[in-house]
């Protein structure tokens, strides 16, 4: 049965995936489009934070890193912030093939008469006659008040404030995932994994994907009395060649030792591998229909 309502929060999902997980292909295209559907994914199911992790420690992942991150950001970033946060770069070739993610802080509206009171919009700062305005996508920057900052170009929340007589400014607020899904936030790390793990304080709840794990059917129950618990999880995902028990012992770590679950997506898989992003999806679907399991 379910539990939750259609409009509530969902528990928080971060996930971890590897940095090889491009090197199926080797165009720039393909790995774009790789990335792409990562984020389609994060975006869909919600995810608070994607973990990018070098599973092997040389420089090609360390190159494969720093591609996964921009284009993970740029799709992230609000289309009309894009100019002023990335302008024109190498990695972000084929990065208008890729579907937008249609999100709550990508807004649609862009003319000023339409913005609504009260509203949270993604913003650059800039500067316009020596004051400080903000870029929230429609023709003109807005004024942007009660801002103390003199950093330029960074990105903010606001919220629109609209007075009696029309005037549209900004104001400063915190993003208001409360109440909607405002994206994810992409984490590179420059350690291995065992590493990472070990030294983990933000996410107590670790789920590790394996196809020598037990199926998730056996754990549903289990893991959904854990999650309420924690209420944030840790997806933690291999790479297309080397499963997570691989991958972690070259830290000499067993996989069991630093997550709390061990699972298996797909009980009797019918392909020889499953690739990181069909992973993904699969994960975060099956997790999320665990979320509105009733005890």
């Amino acid at each position: 049965m379910l539990s939750k309502e259609a409009n509530q929060i969902p528990f928080a999902i971060s996930i971890a995936i590897p940095t090889s997980f491009i090197d199926v292909d080797q165009s720039r295209e393909q790995q774009t489009q790789h990335i792409g559907r990562i984020a389609r994914a994060a975006a869909i199911f919600q995810v608070d934070d994607i973990i990018i992790y070098r599973d092997k420690m040389n420089s090609k992942q360390m190159k494969n890193l720093q591609f996964v991150s921009r284009v993970l950001e740029y799709m992230e970033t609000p289309q009309y912030l894009r100019k002023h946060l990335f302008g024109k770069m190498p990695d972000l070739q084929y990065v208008g093939s890729l579907p937008p993610l249609r999100t709550h802080h990508h807004p649609l509206v862009k003319e000023s008469s339409k913005l609504r009171n009260g509203e949270f919009r993604e913003g650059v700062v800039l500067t316009a006659k020596g004051k400080n305005v903000v870029d929230v996508g429609v023709e003109s920057p807005l004024p942007l008040l009660q801002f103390k900052s003199t950093h330029l170009l960074q990105r903010i929340t606001v919220q629109i404030r609209r007075d009696k007589s029309g005037k549209v400014t900004a104001h400063p607020s915190s993003p208001p995932r409360s109440k909607q899904y405002w994206g994810y936030s992409v984490k590179g790390v420059e350690s291995s994994l065992g590493d990472f793990l070990v030294k983990k304080t933000n996410y107590p709840f670790v789920i590790a994907t394996s196809r020598r794990g037990r199926p998730i059917a056996e754990e549903a129950s289990k893991i959904r009395s854990q999650w309420e618990k924690f209420h944030r999880l840790l997806l933690l995902f291999g790479s297309y060649k080397e499963g997570l028990a691989e991958i972690l012992q070259r830290d000499q770590i067993d996989v069991a030792s630093v997550s709390n679950h061990i699972i298996n997506l797909v009980f009797n898989q019918g392909t020889a591998t499953i690739r990181t992003e069909e992973a993904v999806f699969m994960g975060l679907s099956a997790f999320r229909l665990l979320e509105q399991l009733k005890d």
